[in-house]
């Protein structure tokens, strides 16, 4: 298993120049990175699947929509939920930190003037986006167990 995660950083770092991503830095101490490959190794090393299956509208100070993100890796399952915009950070991030890899385009924003964000077909053409747009980032050689991707699908 840990020859596994070698290999996914190594890829890692070959894709993103000098920064290894989905690593702690060079400069940190063997006991971080050790605790690292541990945290690694209990989530069963690295996602195996994602789905967006679910849409829910909640209210809090007003309507929102929530995507139900259902994760897998070796080990187990868990659900998240997140807005568009939490996903749209998240996309800003990734980018931001992994220019390299080919990270795939987003789904287009739209405005609330000119479009109805709780209109059900609506709603059900951006969960299909969001799910095509997590399921070509999981394809990426190592963000399966990149640490911006864990962090957003719940892994602490």
């Amino acid at each position: 298993m840990k020859q596994r995660v070698e290999e996914v950083k190594g890829d890692l770092g070959n894709r993103v120049g000098k920064k290894k991503v989905g690593t702690r830095p060079r400069n940190t101490s063997s006991a971080e990175d050790a605790r690292y490959l541990e945290r690694l190794e209990t989530l069963g090393t690295e996602i195996k699947s994602i789905a967006i299956k679910r849409v829910q509208t909640a209210r809090s100070r007003s309507q929102v929509v929530l995507y139900q993100i259902d994760v897998k890796t070796r080990h187990s399952e868990w659900a998240t939920f997140k807005r568009f915009n939490a996903f749209y950070e998240f996309h800003n991030k990734i980018s931001k930190d992994l220019k390299k890899c080919g990270i795939p385009k987003f789904p287009p924003r739209q405005s609330k003037i000119f479009t109805d964000h709780f209109d059900r077909f609506f709603i059900e053409k951006r969960r299909q986006q969001l799910e095509q747009y997590m399921q070509k980032l999981l394809r990426i050689p190592g963000m399966a167990n990149q640490e911006l991707m864990l962090k957003f699908l719940g892994v602490e």
